[in-house]
């Protein structure tokens, strides 16, 4: 092989493994970003709705978003219909308007944006027996 080629294929080796390379930083950053919805859900509670009522929990304690979460998420372990019900520090409560279908085995975000230290419960539009987890 000439010094020409040499030099020609040294050259193309080094911007070739320089491309890969600055790629890897990219591939990291984006799993990186996995990491805020990862530890919502790694911080997960699980829950056990018995048939009877629509609510979980029925009568408190209520549940309380925190700082691993800025949504309000389920995990149900079958399809249901699923609301959020507020409680306010002024007292009383309030619910979402609509329900939101959540599949068996999937997260589904029942409320976005919701300040640390929400009290609420869930209003799963149906009184059979549910289970699941809950993230917020």
């Amino acid at each position: 092989m000439s010094i020409g080629k040499a030099v020609t294929a040294s050259l193309f080796s080094t911007l070739l493994l320089g491309g890969v390379l600055a790629a890897a930083p990219a591939a990291q950053a984006q799993t990186s970003g996995e990491t805020g919805p990862l530890s919502c859900y790694g911080s997960a509670k699980s829950y056990s709705k018995p048939a009877g009522n629509r609510w979980y929990p029925q009568g408190g304690p209520y549940l309380t978003a925190t700082t691993n979460c800025a949504d309000i998420n389920i995990k149900p372990n079958t399809t249901t219909s699923i609301a959020v019900c507020w409680l306010p520090s002024s007292g009383g409560s309030y619910c979402q308007s609509s329900y939101k279908t959540a599949p068996a085995g999937q997260w589904t975000v029942v409320a976005t944006d919701v300040r640390d230290g929400t009290h609420f419960y869930f209003d799963f539009g149906s009184t059979a027996a549910n289970s699941g987890v809950w993230a917020a």
